[in-house]
């Protein structure tokens, strides 16, 4: 393999890192695999990452930065709070295909591990999503087109179950039939609306 520049050897190794850990799991990948898979030994890939942690810790924070980029793209010329719920959940099934892996990694880790750090970085990434998602609630109670005697807990924390749920379904039992996504964003919008 090319000897590659520092950022760039970086960017190759959370990718391989994160094909690794969605075939295996967190838990069980190793240092070991994943360098083996990037095609470099062990000592390379610890100058570029201190542990295990390091690696996941990386594509955690890079699928939440290339997510809410992608949804205050998709959404920058929209007004409507609503309209713009209703495009993320149509688009989210094909978001979620594309970051498939990611979002394996992400599932895998919320739903088996029990590192602390690993457990540190989950929280900090549905801490994004939520404020994300409770900005545009925020804006449509401001708008009075949700309720405002709504705590923006309950239909920010709705939304976000629904998206984890629908991936951890879509990606995992391939036949199973699938709620429509955009039937059930509809059943949290009645309830939010004025």
């Amino acid at each position: 393999m090319p000897r590659l520049k520092a950022a760039q050897r970086k960017d190759q190794l959370i990718s391989v890192a994160t094909r690794v850990f969605a075939r295996l799991g967190y838990d069980a990948a190793t240092t070991h695999e994943i360098a083996e898979a990037a095609g470099i030994t062990e000592p390379i890939l610890y100058r570029h990452f201190k542990s295990k942690q390091d690696m996941f810790v990386a594509i955690v924070r890079k699928m939440s930065q290339v997510k809410l980029a992608r949804w205050n793209d998709l959404i920058a010329d929209i007004d409507d709070p609503i309209q713009q719920i209703r495009l993320i959940a149509k688009e989210y099934p094909k978001h979620i295909h594309s970051l498939s892996d990611a979002y394996r990694v992400i599932n895998g880790a919320l739903a088996c591990s029990r590192d602390r750090r690993v457990i540190s970085v989950l929280k900090e990434h549905y801490k994004e999503v939520e404020s994300f998602f409770a900005q545009i609630i925020r804006r449509g109670q401001k708008a009075r087109v949700f309720r405002t005697d709504l705590d923006l807990d309950a239909p920010t924390w709705q939304i976000i179950h629904l998206g984890i749920g629908y991936s951890l379904i879509s990606l995992n039992l391939s036949g199973v039939n699938q709620f429509p996504l955009g039937d059930a964003i509809e059943f949290v919008l009645t309830g939010i609306r004025k």
